[in-house]
């Protein structure tokens, strides 16, 4: 549980445009506050939205923008709603996919590991905490069926972060997406959830599709092997890229 609670700690910071750092765990991390303002972000859409931190970060740095925000298990989205009172948002207890559907998903005991995939060995060995529980049933939609791009303000700056889910995530989402002027989306380096995208897939659906990848917000490295596990990368629309080096 330390480990987890330690993971959410540094990447709230991280959003914030602060690091925390030690010799044996380094993480990278860059500043909000700059880019988001450079590409007028207007609009957000937080997928895998956990009990809010990443919407407490982005509305501390552009206040009382439009957040739309997805979070399957009942039990952390009352607890999103709950932290994230007062802010602008729309929150939706579904989780995204390419199809609607119902489906289990594996509840873990720290609860942000929590998946519909499967785990792969390595996670169990170097997150045991993260070990599965119980299952709940969720309910999943298609992020192009919820989300009207023609509706909402444009400018929008989309989030991923569903344990390695993303690439299903995608697959219904490919209008919405291709209409973000930027993506924060976690990735691997090495499969800890079965049939997940690793960082090469990400980064080759990304730019083939219009973005520049700019940089990792926040990558960490394990304690028990030592090397990078996992990351959260930024790619912008190829056409907005230059504004952020003007």
């Amino acid at each position: 549980m330390f480990h987890q609670i330690k993971r959410l700690i540094r990447k709230t910071f991280n959003f914030f445009g602060y690091e925390i750092m030690k010799l044996a765990n380094i993480s990278i991390g860059f500043d909000l506050h700059g880019w988001v303002n450079t590409l007028n972000i207007e609009s957000i859409i937080d997928i895998g939205s956990n009990e809010g931190q990443f919407i407490q970060a982005i509305n501390a740095v552009l206040p009382g923008k439009k957040i739309y925000a997805f979070e399957p298990i009942k039990s952390v989205f009352d607890k999103l709603l709950i932290n994230t009172k007062g802010i602008n948002v729309t929150a939706f207890n579904v989780g995204l996919s390419d199809k609607s559907t119902n489906l289990e998903i594996n509840i873990s005991q720290n609860l942000e590991s929590s998946s519909v995939l499967d785990m792969e060995d390595v996670h169990k060995r170097i997150y045991p905490e993260s070990e599965y529980v119980r299952k709940e049933t969720i309910k999943l939609e298609r992020l192009d069926d919820i989300i009207d791009v023609s509706k909402i303000q444009k400018n929008i700056l989309i989030k991923i972060d569903v344990q390695g889910y993303e690439n299903m995530v995608i697959s219904g989402g490919g209008n919405t997406i291709s209409n973000a002027s930027a993506v924060i989306i976690e990735f691997a380096y090495e499969p800890i959830y079965k049939g997940q995208w690793l960082f090469d897939e990400t980064f080759r659906y990304f730019t083939a599709n219009g973005f520049r990848f700019i940089g990792l917000a926040n990558q960490a490295t394990n304690d028990v092997i030592g090397v990078p596990v996992f990351g959260d990368a930024l790619f912008v629309k190829e056409s907005l890229a230059k504004k952020l080096y003007s």
